[in-house]
């Protein structure tokens, strides 16, 4: 009697677990580039890091750098901070074009190719 119940405890407990299980965020669709300048000399190249279904460009970048935000705003990323007395800002663009939207609601695509760089706020 007692090998059935505890039999029957271990079935149950493995069916409980199973069905507590955290689903993944998405299923990986793909690769991106991801490129900070630091200024002229200094380039991080990151290439064919692997991307997530609706994952943002905050997400990726956070998985390559040591990033700090205010408001939603990057003011640094690796220690390099934005001169806000120079009116330089972390910026980005995605395939070529500055993003017409924040790095929390911009999503990575497949094949993109995202640059960071301090630039002038206009």
């Amino acid at each position: 009697m007692k090998k059935f119940l505890f039999s029957l405890f271990c079935i149950l407990s493995v069916i409980v677990l199973s069905s507590c299980h955290k689903a993944v965020k998405s299923e990986q669709h793909g690769t991106a580039t991801l490129i900070v300048k630091y200024d002229n000399a200094t380039v991080k190249t990151y290439q064919d890091i692997p991307i997530q279904t609706d994952e943002t460009v905050l997400e990726l970048l956070q998985l390559k750098t040591r990033v700090t935000l205010k408001s939603g705003i990057i003011t640094e990323i690796d220690g390099i901070t934005q001169i806000e007395s120079a009116n330089l800002y972390w910026l980005f663009k995605v395939n070529g074009k500055l993003a017409d939207k924040g790095v929390a609601e911009t999503k990575v695509k497949a094949g993109s190719k995202i640059e960071f760089y301090l630039g002038e706020f206009k």
